[in-house]
């Protein structure tokens, strides 16, 4: 399991769920790396990472999960490098859902690892445009028991001002579904 995340419920209860129920990961770390659980509904469970502003933030979050899940990810093109996130999207991502600038750097990190070993390996993948979209291809993907997770491996996705903002935009995006 990866270190430096907490697990927030949305009430700022922190928890660790029992290995093996549902999706959810281990309870680490400090507030500035913190994994809320924003909303379920119909059985699925919406996450956001509040610490998602780097691949390799997005890949300390995506490690603690113990299922594969729906990942939202993407955002404005920082000049990182998105090639780290190829093996974890194969270990942990059964549909990838990216938006903004860099969904073409992680759909070519992704591929580079489907091959060889990793050869045969089912990933959904989906471009949208918007968040919005995002949020509602992600609903129409899930089944009960999934977990969505927003963790945009960037600073921004779009014209939010702070990730806080992005939280709320994304709960109230779920709120309408």
């Amino acid at each position: 399991m990866a270190d430096g995340l907490i697990f927030d419920d949305g009430d700022n209860e922190f928890y660790k769920e029992e290995a093996g129920a549902n999706t959810l990961p281990e309870n680490f770390g400090d507030d500035d790396n913190i994994i809320k659980e924003v909303r379920k509904f119909n059985n699925v469970k919406y996450f956001f990472d509040m610490s998602g502003n780097c691949p390799d933030n997005t890949i300390k979050a995506l490690d603690t999960f113990q299922q594969k899940i729906i990942l939202i990810t993407g955002g404005k093109d920082e000049n990182m490098s998105y090639e780290s996130l190829g093996e974890i999207l194969v270990k942990k991502v059964k549909h990838l859902i990216l938006i903004g600038q860099t969904s073409g750097l992680i759909e070519m990190g992704l591929m580079r690892k489907l091959v060889g070993r990793n050869q045969g390996i089912d990933i959904r993948i989906t471009r949208c445009s918007t968040l919005k979209q995002a949020v509602d291809c992600a609903y129409l993907s899930s089944k009960p028991g999934d977990s969505v997770l927003l963790s945009p491996a960037s600073s921004c996705i779009s014209d939010e001002k702070n990730y806080h903002e992005l939280k709320e935009l994304y709960t109230d995006y779920i709120d309408a579904l």
